[in-house]
C-alpha cells in the first residue's frame, strides 16, 4: 500500500513532530507499505513556531510542488496528514488538502493538537471546514478529544489512538533501577516538557515552595527548551523570589541516554500543563515506562492516562495547591511502580499502536 506522510518532523524537537517520525519509520519497515513523507514545517527552532517569516512562505511552494510531484509520480492510495487544527496554519494546509483532493485521494487526518471547533465562529470558515473534513476520517488521541471536531466529522468517521513509544527498558534493567532509586536520599521530582508557561513549569515551583515551607528534603529537575525569552526571565525571577535555587535546577534540553538518566531516578513526574493545545502529554507515558506515577491537571485526554491513583493524580486545572497536597500524603506510601509499568506496557506499546495504525490505514484504503 502507497502511504504520503505530510507532517511536523524533527527538528524542532516536539511530541507530534516525534510521534510522525516514528509512524514513519514503523511503517517504512513493513515490506506491506510503501512509504515517503513531506515535511510541513520549515520552523529550525520552537522559538519560531507560530511565527510567519521568509523561509516560511518559500516553504510553503516548495511543499506544494513536492506534493504535487508525489501526487503525478508516486500515486498514493491514502494521504495521512497532520493537518494544523486552527488559525492560519490550517488555511494555509487546507491548500494541500485541495490538491488531494483534485486528485481524488483517500485522506486521513491526525491531530496532536486542538482547536477545530473554533472553525465554527463564522458561515465562511464552518462552511469552508465542512468540505475539507467532507469524505475523510480522522485520528484521535482519545475519545474525550471527539468535543473539538464534532461540528465536522461524523463519529462513524473516526479512528481512536493513543500515542505509544518504545520500550527502552528489559524487566532486569526496570528491576536495577526500582533498587536504585530506593537509595535516593532525597525525593527527586521532575518537570519534563518544553519550557512554556502554560506547560506548567511555575506551577510546579509553587509545588515545591509547600514542600519546602513543609521542610521535606526534595530535589527538582526542570528539564526542557525554552521557546520565549521573557517566559525565561520570568521564571528564574520566580526562581528566586521564592528562594529555591538550593532545591530546583533548570537543566536544559535532554534527550536520548540523557534524559533517560534523569528518569531513572525521579520519584514523581510534575506535568501541570494547562496548555491550550495539549492533547495526550507524551511526557507522562514516557514516566509510566519507567515505573513513575505523574501528577498532572485534567487537560485534554490526561485523565483517562492517569486512571487511578496508581498511576497518579489529576486534579483540576490551575489547582496547584491540590497537587502539593496529594504529594505530601504519597511521599509516605511506596508507589505502585511495577503496575504502573505493566500499564504502560499493555496500552503504550510503540509496536501495538503501530498495529493498530496499519489495522486503520487498511479500513480506509478499502
Amino acid at each position: 500500500m502507497r502511504v504520503l506522510f505530510l507532517g511536523r518532523f524533527p527538528n524542532p524537537i516536539h511530541g507530534a513532530a516525534l510521534m510522525n517520525e516514528s509512524y514513519y519509520n514503523g511503517l517504512k519497515k513493513d515490506k506491506n507499505f510503501n512509504i515517503k513523507k513531506i515535511k510541513i514545517n520549515y520552523s529550525d527552532s520552537l522559538d519560531e513556531l507560530g511565527k510567519i517569516n521568509l523561509k516560511k512562505f518559500f516553504g510553503f511552494f516548495i511543499v506544494f510542488f513536492k506534493l504535487l510531484k508525489e501526487l503525478i509520480f508516486f500515486q498514493p492510495k491514502i494521504i495521512y496528514f497532520e493537518l494544523a487544527p486552527k488559525g492560519f496554519a490550517f488555511y494555509r494546509d487546507s491548500i494541500y488538502v485541495l490538491l488531494c483532493k483534485i486528485f481524488r485521494k483517500k485522506i486521513i487526518f491526525h491531530f496532536h493538537a486542538k482547536g477545530v471547533e473554533t472553525l465554527n465562529k463564522n458561515f465562511f470558515s464552518r462552511a469552508y471546514a465542512r468540505f475539507i473534513f467532507k469524505n475523510t476520517k480522522s485520528i484521535l488521541l482519545s475519545n474525550l478529544l471527539y468535543y473539538d471536531i464534532k461540528s465536522f466529522v461524523n463519529k462513524k468517521d473516526i479512528f481512536i489512538l493513543p500515542n505509544g513509544i518504545k520500550d527502552n527498558l528489559s524487566n532486569k534493567e526496570f528491576e536495577k533501577i526500582i533498587q536504585e532509586r530506593k537509595k535516593n536520599k532525597k525525593l527527586q521530582l521532575l518537570f519534563l516538557s518544553n519550557m512554556i508557561e502554560t506547560k506548567g513549569p511555575l506551577d510546579v515551583l509553587y509545588i515545591c515552595n509547600e514542600l519546602k515551607k513543609k521542610k521535606i528534603e526534595f530535589e527538582c529537575s526542570f528539564v526542557g527548551k525554552f521557546q520565549d525569552s521573557n517566559f525565561e526571565k520570568k521564571f528564574f525571577k520566580e526562581l528566586n523570589s521564592l528562594n529555591l535555587e538550593r532545591e530546583c535546577k533548570y537543566l536544559g534540553p535532554k534527550y536520548g541516554k540523557e534524559k533517560f538518566k534523569i528518569l531513572e531516578k525521579t520519584n514523581y513526574l510534575i506535568f501541570p500543563t494547562t496548555y491550550p493545545e495539549e492533547t495526550f502529554g507524551l511526557v507522562i507515558i514516557e514516566s509510566f515506562m519507567y515505573g513513575i506515577p505523574a501528577l498532572s491537571y485534567d487537560n485534554a485526554s490526561i485523565k483517562e492516562i492517569i486512571l487511578n491513583k496508581k498511576l497518579g493524580y489529576v486534579s483540576k486545572k490551575g489547582d496547584w495547591e491540590n497537587i502539593s497536597k496529594e504529594l505530601i500524603k504519597r511521599i509516605k506510601k511506596v508507589e505502585s511502580s511495577k503496575e504502573i509499568r505493566e500499564e504502560f506496557k499493555k496500552k503504550y506499546l510503540l509496536d501495538n499502536v503501530l498495529k493498530d495504525l496499519k489495522r486503520i490505514l487498511r479500513i480506509w484504503k478499502n
